[in-house]
């Protein structure tokens, strides 16, 4: 075992069913395993496999919620924990639609739901307004949540009202940490912004619920109107990201925070399989190093 587990989001494994997923996992050292229940899109049905769009293995919300048992006796079969489910869920969503996420989490065992803040505008507006907003929005949540022993969670991610650590926090303070806790994005770190390891670390502490570990890196993009370069982001193996993963993974590790590492790995044109295989082993290494 590791000293930070291993895990996965089966976000990123589309073309492999979850046989093929489990099968994969075990011969890698995955000890962790987030669960996808989402809907493809209509117009996506059919089409090549994405991450975003088309799953071999087609697990809707209903579906996970019906086949809950024997999903969980394959996890455990395979040696692997579910932990947590990555729907498309979002604080904005009725009561019934999160109860839904919610009873599949608890059926499984995953013991926790990504739930998104509002959106942020693209345009001028009341910052306190939105988190106030958005603060009492979780706690509607959080009433759905506790009967069901289940803990929310948010995506510290790119665009969003919670894309830093401290906007996190921002959030996240007002709820106790076995309630609300946050998914640790490195990848969206790189895009948005990154701080030092031990500041990011030590800024939401007992907040960090798991880590999602994918690589991004900065391209140039065009120049706009008055000469003035924009600049990209494209996807990337974590072994070449412009944010240094070991120097997160360590300060993770100094500070107690014995939390899963849950590979996000979206580089273009790889298959799952390729990507979740490059991710696991240069983590493994890394993992390995770490002192006792």
């Amino acid at each position: 075992m590791f000293a930070l587990p291993l895990g996965v989001t089966a976000v990123m494994l589309p073309d492999l069913d979850f046989a093929e997923q489990l099968a994969l996992c075990k011969k890698l050292r995955v000890s962790h395993y987030s669960i996808r229940p989402r809907i493809i899109p209509p117009d996506q049905k059919g089409k090549p496999w994405g991450n975003w769009g088309n799953h071999k293995f087609d697990l809707t919300p209903d579906r996970l919620l019906r086949e809950a048992k024997e999903i969980r006796k394959q996890l455990d079969d395979a040696g692997i924990v579910p932990f947590g489910t990555v729907p498309g869920a979002s604080i904005a969503d009725s009561d019934d639609a999160l109860k839904l996420h919610l009873e599949g989490s608890a059926a499984v065992g995953a013991g926790r739901v990504r739930v998104a803040p509002l959106p942020v505008p693209r345009e001028s507006f009341d910052y306190a307004a939105l988190v106030a907003k958005t603060v009492e929005q979780y706690r509607r949540v959080v009433e759905l949540a506790r009967p069901l022993k289940q803990k929310v969670v948010i995506e510290t991610h790119c665009f969003s009202l919670a894309a830093s650590p401290a906007l996190a926090l921002n959030i996240c303070r007002h709820f106790k940490p076995e309630e609300i806790g946050t998914i640790f994005d490195l990848a969206n770190f790189n895009i948005e912004g990154n701080y030092q390891p031990d500041l990011a670390v030590a800024v939401l502490g007992a907040y960090i619920d798991h880590v999602h570990i994918g690589g991004s890196r900065r391209i140039s993009g065009q120049y706009d109107a008055n000469g003035f370069r924009q600049v990209g982001t494209q996807m990337c193996p974590i072994t070449e990201a412009d944010l240094y993963m070991p120097g997160y993974i360590k300060a993770l590790h100094a500070a107690g925070r014995r939390v899963p590492l849950m590979v996000e790995n979206f580089t273009e044109n790889v298959t799952g399989a390729a990507r979740l295989t490059e991710s696991a082993t240069a983590l493994a290494r890394v993992l390995e190093s770490l002192p006792a």
